[in-house]
């Protein structure tokens, strides 16, 4: 008889929804990816058990949960701080190799790894870490603060941070790239996994009513384009204005709706550079958007604005194109990657360009209609299926189950 082999353990950890990161970028990342696994077929996991992380103390007392697709954690309703992030990284540093050892895991998924885990070798546990961007790194000035150790400490920490996992999921070509040439972690221990969105439910039609979703956000009867993200320097605000204003200078009628979730700071220097370029009257801040609101929004856009200096993927090209609404992006990071042929491309430093693009995008019909019909058949390639399915073939390869850990 062949000996029966215990399923290997591997800790999903959920605990950054509980942080400022959940209704960011990182929070819908770690959703998705649990969602996708725990509806992939049993097969594609077989010799795997999952356990989401879903609390964690500062002596290591831990909660799990094996339904992974269920915990939603508190951060959009108790809007943490980012002294509490502080806090939740600092534990995580410090107690997650107790927990991991407690619960016999193999091997921890850290999904959001602004927080490094000391000391789980000695729990005989590895770590597999997702590296987002390396936008710190290429900017240490602008991102290391005094908590980060500033430039020097803070490039120092990213480069032990994924040097020390035993496998590094990357999210886009550009990102897994950046962590080779940047960070000198060896290609053989890096992997490019594509996020991954519900394309069939950003595609099919809204839920909440149009007109009453565009009277709440005061933009009935007004064109606008559609920016969701935060305002720091990356993202590139004063671009976005600047190209706002040319492109009104030009006759275009056109408003900048800004969803996402700002703090007091932000909004008093978004309000600040609305005034600096003479466009306050035309840039209307949401605020938070449910997914609901944010799908109406896509659809009645003129397009999605997203002229950032950099990013690691960019979740808001797909769920626009899904949504069939155009995309004006650059060239910057990974979004000409997972936008390819179905947005218009531009210099982000370009204020000329990115006018151009809207002038387009708004007066040119037979431009608008090209660019959502690519966009709906290139955003599949980053569904959420697909992105679970990639993810399982990762997991088996790393853990000698069989399979490939292939970019996917």
């Amino acid at each position: 008889m062949r000996p029966v082999t215990s399923p290997k353990r591997l800790l999903l950890d959920l605990t950054p929804l509980d942080t400022p990161s959940g209704p960011r970028g990182i929070g819908r990342y770690i959703r998705e990816l649990a969602i996708g696994l725990s509806e992939l077929p049993e097969d594609e996991l077989a010799g795997i058990e999952i356990l989401g992380l879903t609390s964690l103390s500062w002596t290591g007392g831990y909660q799990v949960t094996r339904d992974i697709a269920a915990f939603r954690g508190g951060a959009q309703a108790a809007a943490p701080t980012e002294t509490e992030f502080y806090h939740w990284a600092y534990r995580q540093r410090i107690a997650l190799w107790r927990a991991a050892k407690r619960v016999g895991a193999d091997a921890v998924h850290i999904c959001d790894p602004h927080a490094t885990p000391l000391f789980l070798g000695l729990a005989g546990c590895k770590k597999i870490v997702t590296c987002h961007d390396l936008v710190p790194t290429k900017f240490p000035d602008r991102y290391f603060g005094v908590r980060d150790g500033g430039a020097f400490v803070g490039k120092r920490i990213e480069r032990r941070r994924y040097q020390s996992a035993d496998l590094v999921v990357a999210i886009s070509d550009a990102t897994r790239d950046d962590a080779i040439s940047l960070l000198g972690v060896p290609p053989r221990r890096i992997v490019r996994v594509y996020n991954g969105i519900d394309v069939s439910w950003w595609s099919r039609p809204p839920g909440l009513s149009a007109g009453a979703t565009l009277d709440r956000f005061h933009l009935a009867g007004r064109p606008f384009v559609l920016y969701v993200g935060g305002s720091d320097w990356r993202k590139n605000p004063e671009g976005m204005m600047s190209g706002l204003v040319r492109a009104r200078q030009r006759g275009l009628d056109l408003v900048l709706a800004w969803a996402g979730h700002l703090q007091t700071e932000h909004i008093e220097a978004v309000e600040k550079q609305a005034r600096r370029f003479g466009v306050s009257e035309a840039v209307e801040r949401l605020g938070y958007v449910s997914d609901d609101e944010l799908a109406v929004l896509y659809r009645a856009a003129r397009a999605h604005l997203l002229v950032s200096r950099c990013e690691g993927f960019g979740l808001t090209v797909v769920e626009a194109m899904a949504s069939s609404c155009p995309v004006v992006t650059t060239h910057a990071g990974s979004l000409a990657e997972v936008a390819g042929d179905a947005a218009l491309l531009v210099d982000a430093e370009d204020e000329v360009a990115i006018a151009d693009a809207l002038v387009r995008v708004c007066r040119e019909p037979d431009v608008r209609a090209e660019l959502i019909r690519r966009g709906l058949e290139r955003a599949p390639l980053f569904s959420r299926a697909a992105q679970a399915r990639a993810m399982a073939r990762t997991y088996r390869a790393f853990f000698n189950l069989g399979g490939e850990a292939r970019s996917s």
